[in-house]
């Protein structure tokens, strides 16, 4: 009689193990979505604040040590401020090629890590803005990093590349 008791307790404390990882994974399953979603919407935050122009007022989600990489003079920007300075060489750039209302448009995240405080996206981007009166859509690749200060999410690096 003893062994059964003991075979009986063995099956219930395995079967309590097997429920507690399962409620183990998922809380961590949804701890990792909503990282996610704290994640994309500082992205989101980034883009938005592109096509407000609002860069300049520092709303953008950039850490204060972001480093901006673009494909226009002078090609990188590091530091205090950097995605306020990056906006107005972008606002340079745009004025000296008349170009208007210009916005982002996110595409489909191709890849996106997480890694505690740390986050790495790469997704399709275009670029639209209006240019003698046309409408043009310039599609390219973003790279950002972002870390999470203070429970939120900052940009730390972003890279445009062309498709």
């Amino acid at each position: 009689m003893a062994g059964r008791e003991s075979s009986g307790h063995k099956i219930q404390l395995k079967a309590v193990r097997t429920v507690m990882l399962a409620i183990a994974m998922a809380i961590a399953t949804a701890a990792s979505a909503s990282a996610r979603s704290d994640v994309m919407d500082a992205v989101h935050r980034w883009t938005e604040a592109f096509g407000r122009q609002t860069f300049n007022a520092d709303v953008a989600p950039c850490a204060e040590d972001a480093v901006v990489i673009d494909d226009f003079s002078p090609h990188v920007w590091q530091g205090s401020r950097a995605c306020s300075r990056w906006f107005k060489g972008f606002e340079a750039w745009a004025a000296k090629a008349a170009v208007t209302d210009a916005a982002l448009r996110l595409g489909k995240i191709r890849h996106l890590d997480l890694d505690g405080d740390f986050a790495y996206l790469v997704a399709p981007i275009t670029l639209t803005y209006i240019k003698a009166g046309k409408s043009v859509e310039f599609p390219g690749i973003l790279t950002m990093t972002l870390h999470k200060e203070k429970n939120n999410w900052r940009v730390s690096g972003v890279a445009w590349a062309d498709p």
